[in-house]
């Protein structure tokens, strides 16, 4: 009986044991699943951590064009530097120590992934390369000659040229319609020669001048009874736009020399009518005579330009006596145009021609309207400071690579055969981006030529168009 109980005890501790080891045995086995997986997990984050830097070399593209160029992305370690920075000496600068010490991480650790020159110089772009070519290099395209325009009164023009053609400026002419008109001048009355006079002068300086007409002393009468009437009575009959020979006509009809001469007055409507203008803005004034209706023409003139560098009063007295032109000359004086005497219908008509419009000294000197090499040389330096902080950038860029080169170097990251591939590599991309921007150079300065060019054709054309009307016209002088 005892040996049978102990065979039975011998029994269950063997079996005991071996439940134990079966238990040992699953928990290794765990043990040894869970490394794995552990193993694995690191393994993938390895391939991820690969894969993410090989994408974001990979999106670093050649420098083939400027749109290349453009479309280049700030790099991680610089896309907070300001354009002011960049523009700062390269050769005297050097990258911030803190922005040193994350380059030096992230270049081991593209070493660890690669030594391909091609991959490193990449990397170097992805890292330090500037975020400024984008608005530096559209500024520079979208520069474009900005010449002074030419004043080329050219009659004969089609309407469908002038309503397509900005107006330069605005000329305002201010007609006296005063009773003083209604005399005779060599059996012809003063009235229709000015009207006839300020027909052909707002045809011509309309081709490339918004006009306007403004008449005055031609309500009431000139009794004592109509005076308040008359001096009141002054109207833009011509209202300030683009010339229409029909309208302008009909305007010039619409009006009849009847009372006083508000001369102050209608300088003082000249100046509210263009108080908001931004072109330049002359005054022309055809009178006979003296102000009448108790203004001062001289103020108001003296007024007109004042805090403006852009306005003009021009005076011709027409068949005035000497107190009139006296005054005429102190209003033209004031604001600061030209006075012009004119006796008669021909000397009217000479005078604007001559005066308010190109003579034959104006003709022979009229080369001078064209840009000359000085005025060309100074477009294309214009051009210059927008383009020359460009290649500053590249300068400022590239001292970057340089100096992350270096760092390569210093560690002993590369081999020198790898660190000679990349230089060549960094500076071929240097001279392309240089000679992108040389291109844009030429392009920029053949479009300041050419315009420059083609101003003297137009100034040529308009010279040889107004000698042919001046003689046409028997104009001699």
């Amino acid at each position: 009986m005892f040996k049978r109980g102990l065979c039975i005890s011998l029994l269950m501790l063997v079996l005991s044991l071996v439940a134990c080891n079966d238990e040992q045995d699953v928990a290794s086995g765990d043990e040894q699943a869970k490394d794995e997986e552990k193993n694995e997990a690191v393994e993938e984050v390895k391939a991820e951590a690969e894969e993410t830097i090989l994408d974001q070399l990979a999106s670093v593209t050649e420098i083939e064009s400027r749109e290349d160029m453009k479309a280049q992305q700030a790099g991680t370690l610089v896309a907070d530097i300001s354009l002011e920075k960049e523009l700062e000496d390269p050769l005297d600068k050097e990258l911030d120590p803190s922005v040193v010490k994350e380059l030096e991480k992230e270049l081991e650790k593209v070493i660890e992934e690669t030594q391909d020159p091609e991959e490193i110089n990449k990397a170097f772009v992805h890292l330090l390369g500037t975020p400024h070519y984008n608005e530096m290099i559209k500024e520079a395209e979208q520069f474009e000659p900005d010449f002074e325009e030419p004043f080329l009164p050219a009659p004969g023009k089609s309407e469908e040229e002038i309503e397509n053609e900005p107006a330069k400026g605005k000329a305002i002419i201010l007609l006296d319609a005063s009773s003083s008109m209604l005399l005779s001048v060599d059996n012809e009355v003063k009235m229709d020669i000015a009207k006839d006079a300020v027909q052909r002068f707002g045809e011509t300086i309309g081709q490339d001048n918004d006009v306007s007409l403004v008449v005055y002393g031609h309500k009431g009468s000139e009794s004592e009874a109509d005076k308040e009437l008359s001096c009141n009575g002054i109207e833009e009959i011509y209202p300030m736009g683009s010339y229409d020979e029909e309208e302008f006509t009909d305007a010039l009809s619409s009006f009849e020399s009847k009372g006083y001469t508000p001369l102050a007055g209608a300088i003082q409507k000249a100046a509210d009518m263009s108080s908001d203008f931004t072109e330049p803005t002359t005054v022309y004034i055809v009178s006979d005579g003296v102000e009448t209706c108790d203004g001062d023409p001289v103020e108001e003139a003296d007024n007109f330009v004042k805090d403006s560098e852009n306005k003009s009063v021009n005076i011709i007295g027409f068949n005035v006596d000497q107190d009139a032109e006296d005054q005429l000359k102190q209003v033209s004086d004031a604001g600061e145009g030209e006075y012009f005497s004119a006796d008669n219908a021909d000397e009217l008509k000479t005078t604007i021609e001559q005066k308010w419009l190109p003579s034959r000294i104006d003709l022979a000197w009229a080369f001078r309207k064209a840009p000359d090499g000085w005025e060309t040389l100074a477009e294309k330096e214009r051009f210059d400071e927008d383009l020359n902080p460009i290649k500053t950038v590249i300068d400022s860029e590239d001292s970057r690579y340089s100096e992350a080169l270096q760092i390569l170097n210093d560690e002993q990251l590369i081999d020198p055969e790898v660190r000679k591939e990349v230089r060549e590599l960094r500076q071929e991309r240097y001279r392309k981006m240089y000679d992108l921007i040389a291109e844009l150079s030429s392009e920029k300065k053949d479009e300041i030529d050419t315009r420059a060019d083609e101003i003297r054709e137009e100034v040529d054309e308009w010279t040889e168009e107004m000698r042919k009307q001046k003689e046409e016209r028997g104009d001699l002088f």
